[in-house]
């Protein structure tokens, strides 16, 4: 029985640790994009942004990453081949987005996503 237990758990943090390594392709991309934007505008990208608001931001969305590979590894109902790997990492990617569009409609003020990680923007609403 404790075997078992050891195994969803290694489980449960490799889903976890997907997720985020989903979320970091995500940051990562963004701070690209950001870093292109910044250049167009003839400005640095240090000029851009707050080291404060970044790590801020980085905490935040590599718990949603984490959460989601979680929900994803319950979903896909275990990790058997690399698709497994790369759904939980797609959901790593894709997870703040979609919480991200939910709180767009669902909060008053659109829930301060203003604040959120620097990442390609949600998919325009129907």
């Amino acid at each position: 029985m404790s075997n078992q237990i050891w195994n969803v758990l290694g489980t449960f943090l490799l889903s976890s640790f997907l997720g985020i390594v989903g979320q970091l392709i995500r940051v990562v991309a963004g701070l690209k994009k950001e870093n292109d934007q910044a250049s167009d505008a003839g400005e640095t990208l240090a000029s851009r942004f707050s080291t404060q608001q970044l790590v801020t931001s980085l905490l935040i969305s590599l718990t949603i990453g984490g959460i989601a590979g979680v929900l994803a590894w319950i979903q896909v109902g275990g990790i058997h081949d690399t698709n497994g790997i790369l759904a939980l990492i797609g959901a790593g990617y894709a997870g703040t987005d979609f919480i991200e569009a939910f709180m767009k409609r669902s909060l008053p003020g659109g829930g301060g996503a203003g604040n959120a990680a620097p990442g390609p923007a949600a998919p325009p609403h129907p």
